[in-house]
């Protein structure tokens, strides 16, 4: 009961906010929320500087200021919530919203993504072809998309070759993990990450894949000394401003979120975290963690033993009404092959 007046005083706290931001656009103070922490790379490497920019831009008449996840609003509703003008700016992870962002998880196929920016590229570009993708954020402006840090695998023992994961327990995070363990002979299990740490210190599993800077933040990299850099997929976020607040803007606020918004942002996020994962791959180097990478001709045979899944998204999707989801896996892998030579990775050897 406490929890729920809770989040009622907020919601009444944040649409005055927004309220008070719609009666001229003299001095707009928009809040933007996310999943991240505000301590998140992304948001003092990217989205802080950009806030400057836009109130430089804007002559002061657009005000950003950032919130950490659940404070406006529960993560869970974050779309609904920008679509209600409870949040002037939303952003999260696309799958946080199952059946919502089906295209948009395109992201997801084993071997597409190489980097968070590359990631991000191919995300924005797909849904500026697409008219399919587009109608997926119909009730909001969408800003940009970006893509996360890719995922990697982390374990107590060794592996370095698809037969050493073989029978291995490793936690997975989604249904997309456990697809992948699954073809690659691994035993995966579901926990949420902050399960991790137990289950692995208990020897009740063998490892976890998920992006690197979790690791960390989960406390995982006490329970598991190596980590195989095989970069398998990578998840689509979305950032989106609500309708009628953007209807209300100025010509100018509007140039000034275009210009940069869309692969702009898109790629100084990816950039970020790209960043953020060499960072933190380097700290663990310095405690004695070992990252084994794995060779093309290995990684090679890890995408061939998850191909059956790239068919089976595209049935899928097709069986929903999208008939043009081979042409849109077809373009995502073109586009990675455009933008990997010039795109960076979360790793540096």
């Amino acid at each position: 009961m406490r929890t729920r007046t809770l989040r009622t005083w907020l919601a009444c706290v944040a649409m005055l906010v927004l309220m008070a931001a719609s009666q001229a656009n003299a001095g707009m103070d928009l809040p933007m929320s996310s999943i991240y922490m505000n301590t998140h790379p992304t948001v003092t490497n990217a989205w802080e500087p950009w806030f400057k920019e836009m109130a430089k831009a804007t002559g002061g008449e657009v005000e950003l200021t950032y919130f950490n996840p659940n404070t406006l609003c529960p993560i869970s509703d974050y779309y609904d919530s920008t679509v209600s003008g409870m949040l002037a700016i939303g952003a999260m992870d696309c799958p946080r919203n199952p059946g919502k962002f089906d295209l948009s998880n395109v992201l997801e196929l084993p071997g597409l993504v190489p980097g968070a920016e590359c990631g991000s590229l191919i995300i924005s570009d797909l849904y500026a072809k697409y008219p399919e993708i587009q109608a997926e954020y119909k009730d909001i402006r969408l800003m940009w998309h970006w893509a996360s840090a890719t995922y990697q695998l982390h374990t107590t023992t060794p592996v370095r070759t698809m037969a050493d994961l073989k029978g291995m327990k490793i936690i997975a995070w989604n249904r997309t993990s456990i697809n992948i363990l699954n073809a690659l002979g691994a035993n995966p299990i579901q926990l949420p990450p902050t399960d991790n740490y137990l289950a692995l210190e208990r020897g009740m599993a063998d490892g976890v894949l998920c992006p690197l800077a979790p690791i960390v933040s989960y406390k995982i990299s006490e329970a598991v000394k190596y980590t195989t850099i095989c970069d398998l997929f990578a998840n689509a976020f979305w950032a989106g401003m609500n309708k009628d607040l953007w209807d209300g803007l100025s010509d100018g606020a509007k140039t000034a979120f275009t210009e940069t918004t869309g692969k702009v942002m898109a790629r100084r996020c990816g950039v970020t975290l790209d960043e953020g994962a060499i960072r933190d791959s380097e700290t663990l180097k310095k405690g004695g963690h070992e990252f084994i990478v794995l060779d093309a001709a290995e990684r090679d045979r890890w995408i061939a033993a998850t191909a059956q899944l790239r068919e089976n998204w595209i049935a899928e999707m097709e069986g929903r009404g999208f008939k043009n989801a081979r042409a849109i896996v077809e373009d995502a892998f073109r586009l990675r092959d455009q933008y990997a030579g010039e795109t960076g990775r979360g790793f540096k050897m």
